[in-house]
């Protein structure tokens, strides 16, 4: 029964990864109703994740492929400071952690509630992008995704829109690839940690790959609306638990 419902978690998340964002909060909170603590839970739903972004990315190719420069800087930056995250994750006690996470969950399903409004900030044409903004966004956001990640797509995008990038599907592909490399990289750190519930990360992992590869081809056929106010439910719910579980 576990296995069955981490491979669902994945499947909804690599789904939701690709269509609107924080697949993470899908998974996450069920590896805690599964028994795991929030440390492990957060290292085992990012090792099992990470594909299904991949995934979405790949069906994204042809689009990516119209923004070559951003989708290197992506690859490039986004993992190496997840490696901060990831040691922050890591090193950090396991008590700051259980302490934060429930405003991080909160926060992230906020995020993905406002994606609309951050569609707003994307240009009608795209000029001269600004590379000094990128950067910075970059480092943020990678050591974000290292050490807790859902929400890091919305980000992302807040970011391209802000430094001139006005194809909105570009960005999606975007925003999967950085967050996928990104979490591909801690995910790498995290196996070595011993933190890992192996039969649950590769339960949710088979099913991200399958939930990201559905929803990389319908992501732009579909109104993410829905899927956006489902998270956000999941997200208060789950920051609820956690803050009384934690008091």
């Amino acid at each position: 029964m576990d296995l069955t419902l981490a491979l669902l978690a994945g499947m909804a998340s690599g789904f939701l990864n690709v269509v609107a964002g924080g697949g993470t909060l899908i998974v996450f909170p069920t590896l805690v109703a599964l028994g795991l603590s929030p440390l492990v839970a957060n290292v085992t739903a990012a090792v099992g994740v990470f594909p299904g972004s991949l995934a979405g990315s790949w069906t994204y190719r042809k689009i990516l492929s119209e923004q070559k420069k951003l989708a290197w800087l992506s690859v490039l930056l986004m993992p190496i400071f997840s490696i901060i995250g990831a040691a922050l994750l890591l090193f950090l006690p396991e008590k700051n952690f259980e302490t934060i996470v429930p405003f991080l969950i909160g926060s992230a399903g906020i995020l993905i509630a406002l994606q609309p409004l951050v569609y707003k900030l994307f240009p009608k044409n795209t000029k001269v992008l600004n590379l000094k903004l990128i950067i910075p966004g970059f480092i943020l956001a990678g050591i974000y995704v290292g050490y807790f990640g859902a929400g890091t797509g919305v980000i992302l995008l807040a970011i391209y829109g802000l430094a001139g990038l006005s194809n909105i599907q570009q960005a999606n592909g975007l925003k999967n690839l950085g967050s996928g490399t990104g979490n591909a990289v801690a995910a790498v750190i995290f196996i070595f940690s011993g933190l890992v519930v192996w039969q649950l990360a590769l339960s949710v992992a088979i099913g991200s790959i399958i939930g990201g590869a559905l929803g990389g081809r319908l992501a732009q056929k579909l109104d993410a609306s829905i899927f956006r106010i489902i998270i956000l439910v999941i997200a208060i719910v789950a920051s609820v638990y956690l803050f009384i579980n934690n008091s």
